[in-house]
């Protein structure tokens, strides 16, 4: 397959960050280590565009291409049947790659109105189905209704990801593809039907930035009443202050947001966003949808407090006297704040339930134009404009002082500590701060609540649990040594993580008949690790933190087996950890287990676990 030199370096981070994860191919199970480059472009790319990672990804991710398996499978080379964070709605997502060995090419609207109409027809319309049907298809649609079977209420949305490593929709394409999107919205609208397409681009962007790029687009600011005058600033000259380039507060129609949720709705208008939408069954969410189709829907304006939007550029156009709005041209715009609004927006238009009742209105903007080198002011406005759970937040945190002392903590140690994605250009040892941050947070904590799926591990970034850990309240002269104690604690939680991951993916099968959940567990097992074998890891923090004491250097450190020790406690340790834990899912009633994609998330399963740590004595096994 054609790789650039950029998606080259993201293919091999990939693979060094998933090398003991394994997927099924004709060949049997193979490593991530071992994998062709266009394997792992099809893992990669997936992961980043369902936004789902490690075990969770790995251990729903199914390749169906037939090159690939030896399977028929048709129209879908891969697919996954994701839970969410509502208990009773899953998502199916279906792929289909095209994967070319030159630069050349693009997405093809022919293809996609071909492989979505498959579908579409097959998972969303069934009535429209042929007679014809292939093991794959039997396979899905046997997951679909065993779930749709097992309680009332119980629902599916279909996502359809149409992926290549050339180009995908862009300006000398993109009307060839409207009649192909405008096809499915009604299916779009009323079933959640999704069709997104993907080219090397737009999954280098997923990688850089959690998002695609929102291109140029229009908000028109209503000029027309005294109530709705807007303010501007210029702040071009102010530069040493630290303040946005240009800010604009205003009041527009709410069906410009619409209209741009509809045209984005992979989410790209929410990556810099704290939260995604939380759905209409929110009590807020179910106020804004009630006020705007009732007759309330004029006192909108004044019951909403409105939404902050950053951009690269913001133009002002002329005023235009006959519809009384002001034009303005937004580079890459994002919604800070306001996902919850423009997402009940969008539903109260569109939803079935409500949309005969729709009354438009006008809603408070504030546009920030934002530069590159004014990172810090971009941080603390969307911290000061949000106060819900993180997407992708820990690069706000990046840059923290104490992320920079951490880093150069463990560069002593032998070991990067990749806080913006260092790891790619680095041949030697390195851990994440996401992972080390979250397998910290489990341990110490939350002490094993769950932190598996992207929302829930977002909770680590919100502001009051981040100063949990990395706030270090302490006189200046003893900063330093409780900074060691924190930067030590933070890599053996990574390491102990990762061989937990190892070691599961590798010995898991062994498990599963009688502790079916033993795949999605690696977080609550590093933390029953701590708990029964507290005094070792102590030990070993012990010794790490002699060697700062002692400033050793990275060569000298590189020669003591302390990474094999650590290393081989886990491993001879494992077999005793699962039985411990499966302590743990014995208790549980039978009656409780009924739902096992959903027990890890149950009260029960909380209770239980919470039960056992408490009642560990640790082993000292120094």
């Amino acid at each position: 397959m054609y790789v650039s030199s950029e998606l080259q370096t993201e293919l091999d981070y990939y693979r060094r960050l998933h090398a003991h994860f394994e997927v099924s191919l004709k060949e049997g199970k193979k490593s991530v280590e071992t994998l062709s480059d266009k394997v792992l472009y099809m893992l990669m790319s997936a992961s980043f565009v369902m936004d789902t990672y490690e075990e969770t990804f790995f251990d729903s991710f199914v390749i169906t291409d037939k090159e690939l398996t030896g399977k028929s499978e048709m129209q879908i080379d891969a697919y996954a049947f994701l839970e969410t964070e509502n208990n009773n709605e899953k998502h199916l997502h279906l792929f289909q790659y095209k994967i070319s060995e030159t630069n050349k090419g693009a997405a093809s609207p022919t293809e996609v109105l071909n492989f979505a109409t498959f579908a579409n027809n097959f998972f969303v319309h069934p009535e429209l189905r042929g007679t014809e049907t292939l093991p794959i298809l039997e396979e899905i649609d046997k997951k679909v209704h065993d779930f749709l079977n097992k309680k009332r209420g119980n629902s599916i949305k279909v996502k359809c990801h149409y992926i290549n490593n050339v180009a995908g929709i862009f300006s000398g394409n993109q009307a060839n593809f409207k009649p192909v999107m405008g096809r499915f919205e009604y299916d779009k609208q009323v079933w959640g039907f999704e069709i997104q397409v993907y080219g090397k681009q737009d999954i280098l962007d997923l990688i850089e930035d959690g998002k695609i790029r929102v291109g140029v687009e229009t908000i028109e600011i209503i000029t027309d009443q005294p109530q709705h005058a807007y303010r501007y600033e210029d702040n071009a000259h102010k530069k040493e202050l630290g303040l946005p380039t240009k800010v604009i507060i205003g009041f527009c129609n709410v069906n410009e947001l619409i209209r741009l949720q509809d045209k984005y709705h992979h989410n790209q208008l929410f990556a810099e966003n704290v939260r995604l939408y939380l759905g209409n069954r929110t009590s807020v969410n179910k106020d804004i949808i009630r006020t705007i189709t009732t007759d309330e829907s004029n006192w909108f304006p004044y019951m909403n407090n409105g939404i902050s939007i950053i951009c690269d550029s913001l133009k002002l156009g002329s005023i235009n006297a006959r519809k009384n709005v002001l034009p303005l041209e937004l580079t890459n715009l994002q919604i800070i704040n306001g996902c919850q609004t423009v997402n009940a927006l969008y539903d109260a238009k569109y939803n079935e339930l409500t949309r005969d009742n729709f009354k438009s209105s006008t809603l408070l903007v504030k546009i920030y134009q934002i530069e590159p080198t004014q990172q810090v002011f971009k941080q603390n406005v969307i911290r000061a404009t949000n106060n819900q759970n993180a997407v992708k937040a820990y690069s706000l945190y990046a840059n923290d002082s104490i992320q920079v002392d951490i880093q150069d903590v463990l560069k002593k140690l032998g070991y990067l500590y990749d806080r913006k994605g260092e790891g790619k250009a680095y041949e030697g040892n390195f851990i994440t701060m996401l992972n080390a941050t979250l397998a910290y947070y489990t341990i110490f904590i939350k002490k094993g609540d769950i932190v598996r799926d992207s929302a829930r591990q977002s909770r680590a970034f919100k502001q009051e649990e981040y100063d949990k850990i990395f706030r270090i309240e302490t006189i200046e002269d003893e900063y330093i040594g409780a900074l060691h104690n924190l930067s030590v604690r933070l890599l053996l939680s990574a390491l102990l993580l990762e061989k937990i991951r190892e070691l599961n993916a590798q010995r898991a099968t062994k498990y599963l008949e009688k502790l079916p959940i033993i795949k999605k567990s690696s977080y609550f097992l590093i933390t029953l690790y701590y708990y029964l074998h507290e005094v070792f890891f102590n030990k070993i923090t012990a010794k790490y933190l002699q060697f700062l004491q002692e400033e050793t250097s990275i060569h000298k450190i590189k020669n003591i087996a302390v990474d094999e020790e650590f290393f081989r406690h886990i491993e001879n340790s494992f077999d005793a950890l699962v039985q411990h834990y499966q302590k743990v899912y014995d208790s549980i009633p039978a009656e409780k287990k009924m739902d096992i994609d959903n027990l890890l998330k149950s009260k029960d399963f909380s209770e239980a676990f919470q039960k056992t740590i408490e009642g560990i004595e640790p082993i000292k096994d120094i």
